[in-house]
This record gives structure tokens, sequence and C-alpha cells, in this order.
């Protein structure tokens, strides 16, 4: 279920946007103003496969890259797929290739693994460059024209046979700075700290791997929803979503981004959280 509402900010309002957050009660968390991300945030986007014995070289750069920069500057995810992704299976169940990775491994044309975008720029990259256009569009991204907030929040439902099911509500708010910029919001869902096996550089299995930000769905359709926002402006999406069963609630998280034909302008990531 979603909802959409567009409002306009001025004078102190805006500030109050840009400046501070506050809790309020259950009830009222759709008037709840989330706190945007104010710098710029850069998404690597890593086709991975557990029979792909050169991505865990791919994942010890994105870990390496994200241990160099504070908070959720780098956002990753592990989008398994292509041939060497390993669907879930009778054999493999705990196979992590997605048929919507497949749509993206696919779209992209990828020929191999691993390899990446950076920020949806510059197409596909071996993972020896990640750094290198990591570190390049860091310093080109002084300024940016919009702040991007997420605010998840969990309720418990109860699914057909009376079994309690985690749900989330999802805020993604959108601050227009500067001029007006228009693309696709994309909404996604990722989990950590996932056990399960992957191949290694030296042939070998590792059957108790920790894989991390692993892509498990879209929330708002494979490819998101238009959305337009002008300089001091303010765009708010509503979603709510239960995941599966299968996946640990307490290791989910939202990633949320805007992308146009000439790449990223913003992401965010924030971790759900199943108490309040």
């Amino acid at each position: 279920m979603r909802k959409s509402k567009h409002t306009t900010l001025i004078g102190c309002a805006l500030i109050a946007v840009l400046s501070a957050c506050s809790h309020i009660s259950e009830d009222e968390r759709y008037i709840y103003v989330p706190m945007p991300q104010a710098g710029k945030c850069i998404l690597i986007e890593d086709f991975t496969g557990q029979d792909c014995v050169n991505c865990p070289t791919a994942t010890a750069i994105v870990e390496q890259l994200q241990a160099t920069y504070t908070g959720d500057t780098i956002i990753a995810v592990a989008i398994h797929s292509g041939p060497l992704g390993v669907m879930p299976s009778e054999r493999h169940p705990d196979g992590l290739a997605t048929a919507l990775g497949n749509t993206y491994y696919n779209y992209w044309k990828c020929q191999y693994q691993p390899t990446g975008l950076i920020d949806r720029s510059d197409g596909l990259l071996d993972k020896e460059l990640w750094t290198a256009k990591t570190l390049w569009d860091l310093k080109q991204s002084s300024t940016v024209n919009i702040l991007l907030g997420v605010t998840p929040s969990a309720e418990t439902l109860s699914s057909a046979d009376g079994q309690p099911l985690p749900s989330f509500d999802v805020n993604i708010q959108l601050v227009g700075t500067s001029g007006t910029t228009a693309g696709k919001l994309q909404v996604w869902l990722t989990e950590d700290n996932i056990v399960a096996f992957q191949k290694m550089p030296d042939g070998s299995t590792k059957t108790d791997y920790v894989h991390n930000h692993v892509l498990r769905d879209a929330v708002n359709g494979t490819w998101g929803e238009d959305v337009s926002v002008g300089e001091g402006e303010v765009r708010t999406f509503y979603y709510q979503f239960t995941p599966s069963t299968a996946w640990r609630a307490e290791n989910l998280a939202i990633v949320a981004f805007v992308y146009n034909d000439e790449g990223v302008v913003q992401a965010a990531r924030f971790e759900l959280r199943t108490e309040r």
C-alpha cells in the first residue's frame, strides 16, 4: 500500500526539516519529519554470485571503502544474479540470487562477475576501478540538489493462519535544495549478516561465509517511480510492506535513491527496527 503527499516548505518549516527531528507518538507517525541525508552518498551496485570465486575480493574493496568513510557515505547493494548467482532451490536453500537481480544483470548487460556500477555513471566497472571511481565521485559532489531521508517503523500484523509477521511502514522524504531535480525514486530492501556458502578465491567453498547488503526485494517496483522536486519543496512517499518470514527482520535495511539519465542524484540507507 502506498500514499503520496506533496507539500511546499517555507520559512521556519524548511529550517526545521533541515536541522532537527522530533519523536512523536505511534499513532502520529505519518506526520513525523525525518532528518534528511545532508551529504552526498555514493551507491555501489555490486553484481555478485555465490559461485563467483573472485567476488569476495570485490566485497573486500567495498568494505574498505565503507571503513574509510563514516556513516553511510558508501552505500553498497550486493545483487546476486547471473550465471554465477545461485537461486534458492531444494539443493541450495541458501541461494541468494533473485529474479529481480537477474533482471538488473540482464538490463545492464553484465558479461562477467564481479562487476559493478558506481552511482550509475560511467557504466559497468571492474572491481579494480571501484575505489578510484568512488573517490572521484566524492570529490565532484561537494553540493547536492536534494536531501533524502528514510524513516522506517514497525508494527505486528497477523498472517492468514494467525501467526504474527513483521510489517514495516517506510517514509521517504525528498527535500529540494537547489533548482529542480527530476528522475525516479527507487526503494530497495536489503539484508545483512546472512550466513550462506560462498566459493572463495582459492577454489574452496566456505559454508559459513557472512553475506551483507544483499538485495532482497524492490519496495516500489523494479524501476521505481517518477519524482520531481524543486528548490524549497518536500515530497513524501509512504510505503507499507511485509517481508518474507525467511528473512531476519532485525538485519533488514532500506536503501532509497533518486536516479536519472546522468546517474544517482542522492542515496540513503536506514536499518529497519522491529522494536520501538
